[in-house]
């Protein structure tokens, strides 16, 4: 408790523990209020000219390196993260407010060629832009939205995980102290539920952003659907559906594979597999869940990878050297279990990890044989294989040729991101093969860049990977005649 009071301190905030229990939750009408006071402050923000935002997104960076050790503790202490990935997080963050500018150009007004005259291509801000962020990255991904909401003009109505609230607390409070105009940025802890159905229901909120699981993401469709049939009638027996369309920007699950091809460094790629698939007890989106290695290489690359993988430290979140701690949803824990247990009783073979008998998830490997999984119809196979497992649980399948990689690898109904190791131009031509919107080729799958966001096909999302800038804003052209 001494260190979430020091970061506390740090911070300017008042103690806070794991969960943030003593922060105040909020119901329905307080988040109606907020974004009304968003949408009330949203000119201030849009009629910052484009070099002043790229301005605020670099001072919000700077603060960001100033109290990176801080929010490393805060992300240990409240959110629970293990400090290695905290520590990453921390750093992450600083370095994607530092490069935001570069990202921001994509959406710089420019001249286009015309027949005559002349053609301006703008990218204008919706207004107001109401983000569900989630637990799993309590720091990166609210910064990111905001970095991408109020540099592109809009204002922001932020609903973080109820994991860590005092981390976007702080976020927000760095925004403002670097120059972010009054009251464009609110945040709310109004319950996921009833804070989805305002951000539907109310005119003022003209985009959502959020972050879920892909059963979530479809729900938040099927409330849409029941807002607009609520607001349908017939004028002289015309049809009239008076709700309005929103914006809908879904991020939602992966179920990535990392590809190992004979010629890749093995070393490197167990290296990268290890710490993609494990990173924060493998509850990121886009870690690796599915190791498809050709069998050329399999045996040494099996051994490398079940090594490294067994000997990863399980314990406290403060505990520097730890990698993997315990999970903390029981609903979670049991969706492990049963992935774990049906995958056996399915065929798979246990490499390594397994259960304590307190049910405490040790970092796991399951091998799959490649013929049994594709021979099988989608509702007989191991859950493992074709659900996103949200912990430190991975699948190992051993391929043979190119056209059993790519049809394991796309055996799945998401279509997040993926990795490859080895020959750059083998690679190269599978990764244009594979339905994922985000592929790396010889790097980690945690691989940060600005310019390579996350983003999703099939039940991952709907646009794929393109910039949060370009989702947040809508294409303006205007044409100006001769004379």
């Amino acid at each position: 408790m001494a260190s979430t009071v020091r970061a506390a301190r740090l911070l300017g905030e008042t103690e806070v523990g794991p969960g943030s229990r003593s922060l105040p939750e909020e119901f329905r009408r307080d988040l109606r209020a907020k974004i009304r006071l968003a949408a009330e402050a949203w000119p201030a923000i849009r009629n910052l000219s484009f070099q002043e935002r790229v301005a605020l997104c670099l001072r919000v960076g700077q603060g960001l390196a100033e109290v990176q050790s801080d929010l490393e503790e805060l992300l240990v202490e409240e959110a629970g993260n293990p400090r290695k990935f905290a520590r990453w997080e921390a750093a992450r963050a600083t370095e994607t407010a530092l490069d935001f500018p570069q990202v921001l150009e994509e959406i710089k007004p420019r001249d286009l060629p015309a027949r005559r005259g002349r053609n301006v291509l703008y990218h204008e801000p919706y207004g107001v832009v109401g983000v569900m962020s989630p637990g799993n990255a309590p720091l990166v991904v609210p910064l990111y939205n905001l970095l991408s909401a109020l540099g592109a003009g809009n204002a922001v109505v932020l609903r973080p995980s109820a994991h860590a609230p005092t981390v976007a607390h702080r976020l927000v409070d760095l925004f403002y102290r670097a120059g972010a105009p009054a009251h464009t940025i609110q945040i709310s802890t109004c319950r996921a539920e009833e804070a989805t159905w305002e951000f539907i229901e109310n005119p003022l909120v003209r985009v959502l952003v959020t972050y879920a699981g892909s059963a979530v993401g479809k729900d938040n469709l099927v409330k849409l659907g029941r807002y607009l049939e609520g607001t349908t009638r017939r004028v002289k027996g015309c049809l009239q559906i008076d709700g309005r369309l929103l914006h809908y920007v879904p991020e939602l699950a992966g179920n990535d594979p990392l590809i190992v091809l004979d010629g890749a460094d093995l070393e490197a790629a167990a290296g990268a597999a290890v710490v993609g698939a494990f990173a924060n007890a493998g509850q990121l989106c886009f870690s690796a869940k599915r190791i498809l290695v050709e069998d050329r290489v399999a045996g040494e690359f099996r051994t490398r990878f079940a090594s490294r993988v067994s000997s990863l430290r399980v314990g406290d979140a403060a505990d520097p050297e730890v990698d993997v701690v315990p999970i903390r949803d029981p609903r979670t824990v049991r969706r492990s279990v049963y992935q774990f247990e049906e995958a056996l009783r399915k065929g798979g073979t246990l490499l390594t990890g397994g259960f304590t008998e307190d049910e405490r998830i040790l970092p796991t490997l399951i091998e799959f044989d490649a013929r049994a999984l594709l021979d099988r119809a989608p509702e007989e196979k191991p859950f493992l294989w074709v659900e996103e497992a949200f912990a430190p649980i991975r699948s190992l399948v051993v391929f043979r040729g190119d056209e059993q990689c790519l049809a394991l690898a796309n055996d799945s109904v998401y279509g997040l991101g993926a990795s490859i190791f080895g020959p750059v131009d083998r690679a190269l031509a599978l990764a244009r093969r594979l339905e994922s919107a985000r592929v790396a080729v010889n790097e980690s799958p945690l691989f940060g860049d600005p310019h390579l966001p996350i983003g999703g096909i099939k039940d991952s999302g709907l646009r794929g990977s393109p910039h949060k800038v370009h989702e947040l804003t809508y294409v303006k052209r205007i044409h100006v005649g001769q004379g």
